[in-house]
């Protein structure tokens, strides 16, 4: 599932990029990002059970990403990965202990809202693929989960861009990432049960743009006269 995934999010990248030329004013950069994620409250629902509730710890991100900037619009790959352990199962906290990790690649879309500031907001979309990893162990009711699932991601994007230099730069986001819900079998049952991977993300990155930005109102050079 995850290779038509990236074949369709490679696809739409594509045809996002194909009305635009790559010519000498595109900049290409690299990142590396890195932040807090809330998991909200999230539900297991067991076949044949009443639905559980499942509260999570706050967690981490990390991340990488590359792409090319052509005037106020940024086209970009992402990878991310995020971690958030359990804190409650079904109100009993006692002995519960696993985690839900994900793992994300994502094709994004950002504008850039002009202002005159040093300070840029922007806005923006990503769909892509996320692989969903749930383990979670519950002593009481001796349950314990451990699978993963492939899922369509689809993400929005709102921040702000500081310009440390010409080549250099600073964002600060906030990026709800979520998915198609989940499907999980239980070990060593018949069971499956589904449950969603909704987060908020709010994210730090340093951005390195590859060479410096053409100039917009630098004055001709004058031909040389004629002898």
């Amino acid at each position: 599932m995850v290779t038509r995934i990236s074949l369709v999010t490679g696809a739409s990248f594509a045809c996002v990029l194909g009305p635009f030329s790559f010519g000498a004013s595109a900049q290409y950069y690299i990142g590396a990002q890195a932040g807090w994620t809330g998991l909200p409250y999230q539900t297991d629902t067991i076949e044949g059970q009443r639905p559980v509730p499942v509260r999570f710890n706050a967690g981490y991100n990390v991340g990488v990403r590359g792409g090319y900037q052509l005037g106020p619009w940024r086209f970009e790959e992402e990878y991310s990965h995020r971690r958030n352990g359990v804190a409650e199962y079904d109100e009993s906290p006692r002995g519960v202990s696993g985690n839900r990790h994900t793992n994300s690649i994502m094709t994004n879309v950002i504008y850039d809202l002009s202002t005159g500031w040093p300070i840029t907001p922007h806005i923006g979309v990503g769909i892509g693929a996320m692989n969903v990893f749930d383990g979670l162990k519950v002593p009481s009711s001796g349950l314990v989960f451990n699978d993963s699932s492939w899922q369509f991601a689809y993400q929005a994007i709102a921040g702000l861009r500081y310009d440390i230099n010409p080549v250099l730069t600073l964002d600060l986001d906030y990026r709800y990432l979520a998915t198609t819900e989940s499907t999980f079998g239980i070990p060593n049952t018949a069971l499956h049960y589904r449950t969603g991977a909704n987060t908020n993300n709010f994210v730090a990155s340093l951005t390195y743009r590859f060479g410096a930005p053409l100039p917009t109102d630098a004055p001709s050079t004058p031909a040389p006269p004629l002898p």
